[in-house]
């Protein structure tokens, strides 16, 4: 007890001066320090405290602060180590939000001066209109950033050509753990010697690496793997060479923040590939393809890839990867895919190459494909890029864990290290996907196991070590990209020998004598089974909920599910996480909430419950837009853990009134359509707009939509009976969902929609149903959503058992009575939500799929030069965005551009709140609003979200359209 005091006090007097000498953010929260627990292996760590630092002065006084304090230090950048690496007892400082920048960036010579921060897409986008890019090419590309990769020495899928990142940084500047910032470049015999002088920490270390390197020649020449891939250990090899230049950067990279901060980094940079081509070959056995890698070498590859038949099956669970799969795959179900990539400074020198391979591969039983589109090549590449997180999706507590991974062979025994590998592995009672860098060797096996029980605690250490005494027999790599940390420090003096272990050990010493930086990772690493995030005995709870989480077992089996790879980290494509991309605070990540929820029902996030205010605002920016439940790899969906959190939080605390009001728009909008247009002119007068925001936090600066006096409804009732019905026999017979917000505020979509349709000879009519439920699901108001779900599954189960399909022209409407109703029923009932749910459809995904197979036609006249296409988050979330792009390029001389432009920023009732007026603006701001402002005369925004076209009127001044009221301008 008195040390937990102590630790108390020490906490609060070391975050009171970095509070006072430090422009970043000092964070000790209890959320914050969960947040900073994990990384995206088996371990979790609470830190001291989080530094988020802003400059390299932050850096430094935090440094010294600690020392001071005798706190280590663990640097973060994007959270992705898969071997513990990131995290730490001590102070985390994060580099990621700010410290991020390309300092000086040198075409003619090719190299670049960066931050530790900045992320590696984000470094080669910017390098893109250069020609030129970083070399190593990770699999988290999008969220790594390069102060992580130079720690841990990474490389990617073509390090056979690129080599690792060792090969490619220059110089660095670093702060040692005594506060002395010192620039480590190479040096010529003089400048050593010059160096090594005096008694300073950084002439200490000269002589210390110096002389550690000349006395362990011979057991680095002995000791050292013979691969390509070697990243375990200290780089004690890049110095045994007296005629090469002398340059301690060397040592520090890979060396996982044990030795020093880096601050800033002189990276060599590459001209991007002229032309590249890749050939898909599918096997029906990996070994297959494993034997056929050195064959493939030959060709001299940029790389070769290979995924199993565990990681491509795992891909259907993923309705995005799923898709990806079938357009990759020749084949329903191969026992391996080998992709291999070619390089050429020309076109015409591609197919000779993939000729030659092709003639090699006779022998062997395969099919292949060249994949010559580049957009084709990015598809396989961001497939197997995915896998990464896909191979961890299983649901339930058994899972396909990352921690023998990593290992890596010379190219030509691969095939039968791996067919003894995964003997092992079985003999462990285990089983496991498999994929790999085959041009290098490097292996990445995850067995499954149960981490909850003492059974699979054992099974863990079991196959760790047999992996370390497999590596030994084959000469090999236990570490061949990712690096030792927590997971295979253990075994640093198995694999390097007691000699160069206490090598290590001295330098590290050297460089860190008080244990500043880092502290248990390559050398004095705590047992293998230490600091486990689950471990024996871990009871996963099990609360009551609305949604039906039978699948993955229970609600907390489903939080589980995130396993930290960090794909919601990413900036520069895609939707998720919106509120990320605007705050870039690990807090508004999918990562981040889903950590929190995980630790807050299991009482680890400072004895608090499920309730406790801290997990509320975590999850308070969660814009509920479905994102991640398509984007992650996993599926993880924050959105209905957002809504289940805040039922049970309300059924304790009240629902406040804004909540409700927001909950019960329809109700609220039937009012306001029976007095418009008097309840518009209250409703958007100064004094109505004050009124909501003091009674409902609705931010005055936001205009309510406005009611129509006349409905939907009636209006469909007056068209129908003015124009009875479609001209001719109808096709098709479909229902309209009349949802709240085009029958109260946006009629006029509903009337194009309906004479769209019944132009294309399809009968629309109206059925009878109450609210999607969207309101009260993303308000938290479970009970109300589970009666509306129950209601329109009666009313529409008839019509959907007789085959008719329900339409609907909002995308969150859809996804509410599709995805949210089913799950939020149970038994028949539920059986009947499901029919109905099958039977719903978007509007723009029936009408094309109606024109495409023949069973009805449409007559355009030519319109628009140009439709920006802005899909909306469910829409997205769904898949269906294709289908409306397809569906707008048929209109005649029209070119239609699918706009990246991620989440909109209203998403429903998000954008209204005053709390989150801005961050709706900043989210905007990133594609979308831009795009919005930069039409040109002749050129539209077409978009089927409410939430969307208010959002761009608001902010851009700028009439975005629906598809159906696009398509009706233009009926012949």
């Amino acid at each position: 007890m008195a040390g937990k005091q102590l630790r108390v006090i020490q906490s609060g007097t070391l975050r009171r001066q970095l509070e006072e000498q430090i422009a970043g953010e000092v964070r000790f929260d209890a959320v914050t320090r969960a947040l900073y627990s994990t990384d995206a292996s088996v371990y979790q760590i609470h830190p001291l405290g989080v530094v988020v630092a802003k400059s390299r002065e932050d850096i430094l006084r935090t440094v010294n602060l600690a020392r001071g304090h005798g706190v280590s230090i663990t640097a973060r950048g994007g959270g992705t180590s898969q071997a513990g690496q990131a995290i730490g007892i001590g102070l985390q400082i994060d580099t990621s939000k700010y410290y991020n920048r390309i300092l000086e960036l040198n075409v003619g010579e090719r190299w670049a001066i960066v931050e530790p921060g900045i992320v590696l897409d984000e470094l080669n986008a910017q390098l893109k209109s250069h020609g030129l890019r970083f070399a190593p090419d990770i699999s988290t590309a999008s969220r790594a950033t390069i102060g992580g990769m130079i720690s841990n020495n990474s490389c990617g899928a073509r390090s056979v050509m690129y080599g690792k990142t060792i090969d490619h940084v220059l110089e660095l500047d670093v702060i040692l753990s005594d506060g002395s910032q010192v620039h480590m470049r190479p040096l010529n015999r003089a400048e050593l010697d010059a160096a090594c002088e005096g008694d300073s920490l950084e002439a200490r270390c000269y002589r210390t690496v110096r002389q550690v390197a000349h006395d362990c020649a011979d057991e680095v020449a002995k000791r050292y793997p013979k691969v390509v891939r070697r990243v375990a250990g200290y780089n004690l090899d890049e110095f045994v060479d007296d005629a090469k230049p002398f340059n301690l950067a060397k040592i520090i990279v890979g060396s996982e923040g044990t030795l020093g901060m880096i601050t800033a980094a002189k990276i060599n940079l590459v001209p991007l590939p002229k032309e590249k081509a890749v050939l898909a070959i599918e096997f029906d056995e990996l070994l297959d393809a494993l034997a056929a890698t050195p064959v493939i070498l030959r060709h001299k590859p940029s790389a070769i890839e290979v995924m199993d038949a565990f990681i491509l099956n795992h891909a259907r669970e993923n309705p995005a990867m799923d898709r990806m799969r079938r357009a990759i795959l020749q084949t329903d179900n191969p026992g391996a895919l080998l992709n291999v990539e070619l390089y050429a400074d020309r076109a015409e020198d591609l197919p000779p190459r993939l000729d030659a391979i092709e003639r090699d591969l006779t022998p062997f039983k395969c099919v292949y494909r060249r994949l010559l589109p580049l957009a084709d090549q990015a598809r396989v590449w961001g497939f197997r890029e995915m896998s990464l997180g896909l191979s961890m999706a299983m649901k339930g507590d058994e899972k396909s864990l990352s921690f023998v991974e990593d290992t890596a062979v010379r190219p030509e025994v691969l095939r039968d290290y791996i067919n003894d590998f995964l003997a092992m592995i079985r003999r462990n009672g285990s089983s496991s996907g498999v994929y790999a860098h085959a041009s290098v060797g490097c292996l990445h096996v995850r067995p499954v196991v149960n981490m909850k029980t003492a059974e699979g605690v054992a099974k863990f250490e079991a196959i760790a070590t047999g992996s370390a005494d497999l590596v030994l027999k084959y000469g090999g790599a236990l570490s061949g990209e990712h690096g030792d940390g927590l997971v295979r420090g253990p075994f640093m003096e198995k694999m390097f020998g007691s000699a160069l272990y206490q090598a290590f050990r001295t330098v590290k010493h050297t460089f860190d004598p008080q244990g500043v930086f880092n502290p248990g990772k390559i050398v004095d690493c705590p047992p293998l089974t230490t600091n486990l995030r689950y471990g024996a005995g871990y009871t996963t709870p099990d609360p009551p909920t609305y949604f039906d989480y039978t699948e993955y077992g229970g609600f907390g089996r489903a939080v589980e599910m995130c396993s930290g790879v960090g794909a919601c980290r990413k900036k520069l494509e895609g939707t998720m996480c919106p509120s990320y991309m605007a705050t870039r605070d690990e807090r508004d990540v999918t990562r981040g909430r889903a950590n929190t929820l995980r630790l807050a029902m299991t009482g680890r996030l400072a004895e608090a419950g499920l309730d406790d205010e801290g997990v509320l605002e975590t999850l308070d920016l969660c814009l509920e837009c479905r994102a991640c439940k398509a984007e992650c790899p996993v599926g993880v969906d924050v959105a209905r853990f957002k809504s289940e959190f805040l039922a049970e939080h309300w059924r304790k605390h009240g629902i406040p009134i804004g909540k409700r009001v927001l909950g019960n728009v329809r109700a609220l909008s039937k009012v306001g359509s029976q007095f418009a247009p008097l309840s518009n002119a209250v409703a958007g007068s100064g004094f109505g707009r004050w009124m909501n925001e003091k009674l409902f936090g609705i931010d005055r600066r936001r205009i309510p939509p406005a009611w129509a006096k006349e409905t939907f409804e009636q209006r469909f009732r007056k068209e129908r009976d003015r124009r009875g019905g479609p001209s001719g026999p109808p096709a098709r017979n479909a229902i309209l969902f009349n949802d709240t917000f085009t029958n109260y505020n946006d009629p006029e979509i509903g009337v194009a929609a309906a004479a769209v349709l019944e132009a294309a000879r399809i009968d629309v009519h109206l059925a009878p149903h109450d609210c999607c439920g969207r309101p009260f699901i993303s308000t938290g108001q479970l009970d109300q959503a589970r009666a509306l779900a129950r209601k329109n599954a009666d009313a529409l189960f008839d019509a959907a058992s007789r085959g008719e399909k329900i339409l609907f022209l909002e995308p969150s409407c859809l996804s509410a009575v599709r995805e949210d109703a089913p799950a939020l029923l149970r038994g028949d009932e539920q059986r009947r939500a499901q029919v109905v749910a099958d039977a719903c459809v978007l509007f723009e995904d029936y009408l094309e799929r109606e024109l495409a197979d023949g069973r009805a036609s449409l007559k355009l006249k030519a319109g628009p030069s140009t439709v920006v296409l802005h899909g909306h988050c469910h829409q997205k979330a769904m898949g269906l965005v294709p289908s409306a792009r397809a569906l707008l390029s048929r209109i005649p001389s029209c070119k239609v551009v699918d706009l990246d432009s991620g989440c909109c920023g209203m998403a429903g009732s998000f954008g209204y709140s005053k709390d989150h007026y801005e961050v709706s603006h900043q989210i905007g701001e990133r594609r979308l609003l831009p795009a919005a402002r930069a039409l040109k005369d002749g050129e539209l925004l077409a978009a089927a979200g409410t939430s969307c076209r208010h959002q761009v009127g608001h902010f851009a001044g700028v009439e975005a359209r629906h598809p159906a009221v696009i398509l009706h301008s233009l009926i012949e």
